[in-house]
């Protein structure tokens, strides 16, 4: 089934009521559907075919979406790229995505390089994109997809390398925002804030889980206090995903920038890096609902927390809706899914878990498992209540002295220290010990000192686990997905002698 059939049904059952919302545009039902069918009309006009993709190289705006759902009922596939490229990243990803078509704004146009800006078109202005719509026929018939048919793919945020290009079919999109709105009780009096990017899995699902619940879509271009506390209160926001890092920066925020606000907030989800409950709670305090902390991958698979206040934890990622998937715990040394409290790799199968990674005429997988469980790379283990405690990246796990240390585990030290408002732990080369831990920390106060970190850490960690190394920072380096950025972090370090 194609998903922009539910693009399609909210314009049937309620035309007039507003769809979609942008700092420069309103659509209702109606209008976006339209505007979707009058993009399919011009790819098909210049002679884009099901199957070609269809880039955008852009921020949070409506044309985004348009096409994102123009290209869904064409049959097309949408290809989000990251607005923060530079030009030689940018030209690797179109280069190997070969678009049919680039949209992008007049800002970042000069960056799209031959033979992708023969293909492009700027959005911008009077004569953008709205404008040459206008001149096409908006009954273009929905080409019915099937559940394996390529939706959009998206590229990882990696630092290193070639990003990968991961597949989300029709049916994988379906899964997913079925499995979140059954998850989060989404339905059409919600109202949807899309904060992250949209080229980045988790402002897309909050786009497409609003999609399917039929719900009012508000996007919010950039990061900014002052426009996306306006927001919440002139567009009713009921829901909206936070990477962790926006959570470090609205609990730093001064109290006097939430005063007064009217919220309409009754959840709110996220991930990325640890948060400490102090930080969270205060989050809650100033934005109001609840915050569900979570685990979640660009190639499917998550695990969420209840919206029930009272079942709602700190420690744990939250617990498998198999609405969308399966996920479980692996114990490589004995061949089987691993049993409750034992650590393992994340693993994860089911309708909404990705096909593989793109390349043209192929697709790349990672051999399953036993049973069809697709690895990750992730490291976590399950509770006896089901809930999933998420370790972090097999990769990023610490061999030190030949002991393993899992940087979450001294991260919640570190966030626990009232001294400190936000961490990240990672491992570096030792020559006696393999690795040693190093931290980047953030100070709550002036005159925090490494020996006030090493004091704190003595009393809950053992030695080994206590960090060797530490860099103090007024803010966390990012990725253009808002996550830590581990290669700065190393840089800083290795700086701090």
């Amino acid at each position: 089934m194609n998903f922009a059939v539910f693009l399609e049904m909210r314009a049937r059952s309620a035309p007039d009521e507003i769809a979609l919302v942008d700092k420069r545009h309103r659509f209702t039902w109606s209008g976006l559907d339209r505007a979707a069918s009058r993009f399919a009309s011009l790819l098909a006009a210049r002679g884009v075919r099901p199957g070609d993709r269809v880039a955008t190289f852009m921020t949070n705006r409506a044309e985004m979406v348009i096409a994102f759902l123009g290209a869904l009922k064409a049959g097309a596939v949408f290809l989000p790229v990251n607005a923060r490229l530079q030009e030689a990243d940018l030209a690797r990803v179109l280069d190997h995505a070969r678009p049919a078509m680039v949209l992008v704004t007049e800002d970042r146009a000069g960056l799209v390089a031959a033979p992708h800006a023969d293909n492009t078109i700027v959005v911008d202005g009077a004569a953008g994109l709205l404008a040459l719509l206008d001149t096409m026929p908006d009954d273009f018939p929905m080409l019915g997809r099937q559940s394996h048919d390529i939706a959009n793919i998206i590229y990882s945020s990696g630092t290193t390398g070639m990003p990968k290009a991961a597949i989300h079919t029709h049916g994988v999109r379906l899964a997913i925002a079925g499995g979140m709105a059954d998850h989060f009780k989404l339905s059409i009096h919600d109202a949807a804030l899309v904060v992250s990017p949209l080229f980045h899995i988790a402002g897309l699902n909050v786009l497409c889980n609003a999609l399917f619940a039929g719900c009012k879509i508000v996007l919010l271009e950039k990061w900014d206090l002052a426009d996306f506390l306006s927001i919440l209160t002139a567009e009713r926001i009921t829901y909206m995903q936070m990477v962790s890092t926006i959570l470090v920066d609205i609990a730093a925020a001064p109290a006097s920038a939430f005063a007064g606000l009217d919220s309409a907030v009754r959840f709110t989800w996220g991930g990325g890096h640890n948060v400490d409950t102090e930080t969270i709670t205060l989050y809650e305090k100033r934005i109001g609902g609840v915050f569900l902390q979570g685990w979640g991958r660009t190639e499917g698979g998550f695990t969420y927390n209840l919206l029930d206040r009272d079942k709602r934890r700190f420690d744990t990622h939250g617990k498998v809706n198999t609405n969308a998937s399966e996920v479980a715990v692996y114990d490589h040394a004995a061949g089987r899914l691993a049993a409750p409290g034992d650590i393992g790799e994340i693993v994860v199968r089911g309708d909404g878990v990705s096909p593989g990674y793109w390349d043209g005429d192929y697709v790349r997988v990672r051999p399953p498992l036993e049973g069809g469980w697709q690895p990750t790379g992730d490291l976590g283990r399950f509770d006896a209540d089901g809930q999933m405690h998420f370790l972090g990246r097999d990769d990023h796990m610490i061999k030190t002295g030949g002991e393993n240390v899992y940087p979450a585990e001294v991260e919640a030290v570190l966030l626990d220290m009232p001294e400190i408002s936000d961490a990240v732990v990672l491992g570096l080369p030792d020559p006696r010990l393999g690795q040693r831990i190093a931290a980047v920390l953030v100070p709550a106060r002036p005159g925090v000192a490494a020996a006030d970190v090493e004091a704190a850490c003595r009393r809950a960690l053992a030695g080994f686990k206590i960090p060797r190394a530490m860099a103090f920072v007024d803010k966390l380096p990012r990725l253009g997905s808002e996550k830590v950025d581990l290669a700065a972090c190393r840089a800083l370090l290795r700086n701090a002698g």
